[in-house]
């Protein structure tokens, strides 16, 4: 038998910032990336990527609430973003997980070929499937006789709606438009700092 001495300790959270929250959101995004051809770990990384997303503006909010810079200039950046179709769609797919109402991603999936093709034979076939844990599993089979070959899939997840808005490229943008929003509204502080 092996002797364990475990010691409580108590952790002191930190304050979290607008900042942290982005870094939190970039983690859910690689964990997307990572795990796109899983059927089962995608959508929980989507839905924790959406909500570390949305908390971004939270958390700026209540960080400068006090600065009568950040009001006047955040009042004008809210309109833009309320008005971005891509962060609207992002926000309103979030809201829909939230309030635990299904939300409807499309899958398209399919093997990695060679890049010289194949040749198939009558009775060749395709096959895509998934594993016990989720992933996607895609295999071909050039005639009856010939081995079946497993290959990697190409996996892409649409938002089901009528303009199969990527997932993940969606989500990408959207990063991309709240880090230009953090970086404005820190050089504007910087700005305000070396000039008063």
């Amino acid at each position: 038998m092996i002797a364990v001495v475990l010691i409580k300790f108590t952790i002191v959270p930190l304050p979290m910032s607008a900042a942290q929250k982005f870094g939190e959101a970039v983690y859910f995004f690689n964990r997307m990336r990572e795990t796109a051809c899983n059927l089962r770990s995608f959508p929980y990384n989507l839905s924790a990527f959406l909500s570390a997303l949305r908390s971004i503006t939270f958390y700026l909010q209540e960080q400068f609430s006090k600065d009568p810079a950040f009001e006047v200039w955040y009042a004008g950046k809210q309109h833009e973003l309320r008005n971005d179709p891509l962060l609207k769609r992002l926000k309103d797919t979030r809201d829909e997980a939230l309030h635990a109402r299904p939300v409807q991603l499309a899958v398209f999936a399919g093997p990695q070929l060679p890049e010289e093709g194949l040749a198939m034979e009558s009775g060749g076939s395709l096959s895509l499937t998934d594993d016990a844990e989720g992933n996607v599993v895609t295999t071909y089979q050039t005639g009856p006789e010939q081995p079946e070959v497993s290959v990697p899939p190409v996996v892409i997840w649409k938002f089901d709606d009528p303009e199969e808005l990527d997932v993940v490229a969606a989500c990408g943008q959207g990063l991309t438009k709240l880090r230009a929003l953090l970086d404005e509204w820190h050089q504007l502080r910087t700005r305000q700092s070396t000039t008063t």
